[in-house]
């Protein structure tokens, strides 16, 4: 099992025992520096869940559990495991921004990422 399905089952675990039906997690980054924008969770009758709460998890296999200040630290670091693996460069030069979807009834997680990217065009001309 990789690191991310190992963490993805663990998480999703917590949250379905908080009650939790799904996650939005918004994040951005340009010029070497990055941050996670803002974590929202919801329940079945999409009210908003409060997951300021300690938790326990073991996101690293063969690593002991962490305790968490909050189910939303637990939530970040999550999200920096997913952009390290699939965008590890969203932090570089224009860098990228996007969402981190979770469905928990589904078992998924959407990374939605955009890249910014500076387009070029030359052209050479001899008279």
């Amino acid at each position: 099992m990789t690191d991310i399905a190992y963490a993805k089952r663990a998480l999703l675990k917590a949250l379905r025992t908080r009650g939790i039906t799904s996650v939005s997690i918004e994040y951005d980054g340009e010029g070497d520096s990055g941050q996670i924008d803002g974590i929202l969770a919801w329940d079945a009758k999409d009210k908003p869940v409060d997951i300021n709460q300690p938790v326990r998890l073991a996101l690293y296999p063969g690593k002991p559990a962490s305790d968490y200040g909050s189910l939303r630290e637990a939530l970040d670091d999550f999200a920096w495991l997913l952009l390290g693996h699939f965008h590890d460069g969203f932090v570089d030069n224009e860098g990228g921004f996007g969402t981190i979807r979770i469905d928990v009834a589904e078992r998924s997680v959407i990374l939605d990422h955009d890249a910014r990217v500076i387009e070029t065009v030359n052209t050479r001309t001899e008279v």
